[in-house]
């Protein structure tokens, strides 16, 4: 098959611009460290980029909720602690003010501590974080308990209570049913059984007293069980979190070797590039500068 001069000069311009494009292909790799700039650079690599980033953006969601219920359950959890010390004093005093031998000023002074520690569980109950009330449910914009004199009003909360995902796979309760601490199961809740035991202290009565001392046994052990749930939601928060970093890492890795350029390979094909650019553009001058003569040789 014969080649005309046209043809020849079609060649050589197009085997010209094809190293150009490849050319400025590595050198914008190697400008931007990049393999992929554009979506037509590699549209596989791209979506499945896009899909990697996506899943960074909920594992970094995940850590920031994460580090919200840390916060909000620390709270929680320092509550608790206060409300178990109380209930322990509460039980200490109730110990003390029995006894057929108390004076009326020792039976006064068991009650007084004993309203204290009403008016601190009362406190302790009626935690917030950030606005919300942590013993409150589902409800957390109102608090759980309401004083009206010197009497504490049943329960005002939800006893649903609020779960947030950590993950895909596990969740952390942050609203707690307070009702669970405050009363459980118990015909009255324990700001009911403390009014019950200043009254049985002033005036020495024993037997409810001693009942008095049952049903803040019972107090405790709800609160100890509440407690106990948190600690193990904490407990397992440092784990959950490290789990969540190293997907994180790992899933940056995929999106690197997705869209990194090989800075070592880039530079080597972008001078291997320039090389067959400049020879072509030599060839192609050659051939604008052959006359009709060179053709019939």
């Amino acid at each position: 098959m014969r080649m005309t001069a046209a043809s020849i000069y079609r060649d050589s311009i197009a085997a010209m611009e094809r190293t150009s494009q490849r050319l400025l292909e590595f050198q914008e790799q190697v400008q931007t460290g990049k393999r992929i700039n554009r979506p037509s650079d590699n549209p596989d690599g791209l979506s499945a980029a896009i899909g990697e980033r996506a899943e960074v953006a909920a594992i970094e969601q995940y850590t920031r909720t994460g580090d919200s219920v840390t916060s909000r359950l620390t709270v929680l959890d320092t509550a608790l602690d206060d409300i178990i010390n109380r209930l322990t004093l509460a039980q200490s005093t109730i110990v003390g003010a029995q006894g057929t031998q108390k004076s009326a000023s020792e039976r006064e002074a068991a009650a007084r501590t004993l309203d204290g520690i009403k008016q601190a569980l009362l406190a302790d109950l009626n935690t917030s974080y950030r606005g919300a009330y942590a013993f409150a449910g589902a409800d957390s914009i109102d608090p759980p308990f309401v004083m009206a004199g010197n009497v504490v009003s049943p329960y005002q909360g939800s006893t649903q209570e609020v779960a947030v995902d950590l993950d895909q796979t596990h969740s952390a309760t942050i609203g707690i049913d307070g009702s669970l601490i405050s009363q459980g199961n118990a015909a009255s809740d324990v700001f009911a059984v403390l009014d019950g035991a200043m009254a049985a202290a002033l005036n020495g009565d024993a037997a409810a007293l001693g009942q008095a001392l049952t049903d803040i046994g019972a107090a405790f052990d709800r609160a100890t069980l509440v407690q106990t749930r948190i600690g193990t939601t904490l407990g397992a928060m440092d784990s959950l979190q490290g789990a969540l970093t190293d997907r994180r890492l790992a899933t940056k890795a995929r999106i690197a070797k997705l869209e990194d350029a090989d800075l070592a390979s880039a530079i080597t094909g972008m001078t291997q590039a320039d090389a067959a650019y400049r020879a072509s553009l030599s060839a192609t001058s050659r051939i604008t500068q052959l006359s009709l003569m060179d053709y019939l040789k």
